[in-house]
């Protein structure tokens, strides 16, 4: 990263335990997995994380993405850091405009002032930082 003079690096691998995904913690300084409030995600995730700590990955965050609004974001932060032993950097509730922007282009940049831009902000901030 040093010669080409990056401040972050972000490699986004498919769920699951891939060649890639191994090569990938392997060399991360920062590990952020993204799940969802659902019983596969969390089993998934929990594979992931031992994995992980085995490896002995510096920092590693969770964010819980897509969580209905019948779900309290603060019990679901609790169950999943109780679960994991790992900090979540924050809840992500379901949004009905990401799902119209259908990948039409980049959601801070539609909806800056977007409560959802917010979260987005604060968990790059707490990767660089």
């Amino acid at each position: 990263m040093t010669e080409l003079q990056l401040d972050i690096l972000l490699i986004d691998t498919h769920p699951g335990l891939h060649e890639e995904t191994l090569l990938s913690l392997v060399i991360s300084s920062v590990l952020l997995i993204l799940l969802r409030p659902d019983q596969q995600d969390y089993e998934g995730t929990g594979v992931t994380v031992r994995v992980a700590k085995g490896l002995q990955v510096p920092r590693m965050m969770l964010v819980v993405n897509k969580t209905p609004p019948t779900l309290d974001p603060e019990a679901v932060k609790q169950k999943v850091e109780s679960a994991y032993g790992c900090r979540v950097a924050t809840v992500l509730p379901h949004c009905h405009e990401m799902m119209h922007l259908a990948s039409e282009g980049l959601f801070v940049l539609r909806y800056p002032d977007h409560p959802l831009t917010a979260q987005y902000e604060h968990i790059a901030a707490d990767l660089v930082g």
